[in-house]
C-alpha cells in the first residue's frame, strides 16, 4: 500500500499498479488533496 486516504471518515488504502520505488511524495498528512492531484512519482 502506497497511501491511506480519509474522507468522510472511512480510510481507502492506494496501490500500485506495477513494482516501483517511491521517488517522491507530494502531499503531507492531513492536507486536502483535489481528484487529480500528484500524490506520488514512482520510478
Amino acid at each position: 500500500m502506497l497511501l491511506t486516504i480519509e474522507a468522510m471518515k472511512m480510510e481507502t488504502g492506494l496501490h500500485a499498479d506495477r513494482d516501483g520505488v517511491v521517488k517522491a511524495v507530494h502531499v503531507r498528512p492531513g492536507e486536502q488533496i483535489d481528484a487529480k492531484d500528484l500524490l506520488v512519482e514512482m520510478e
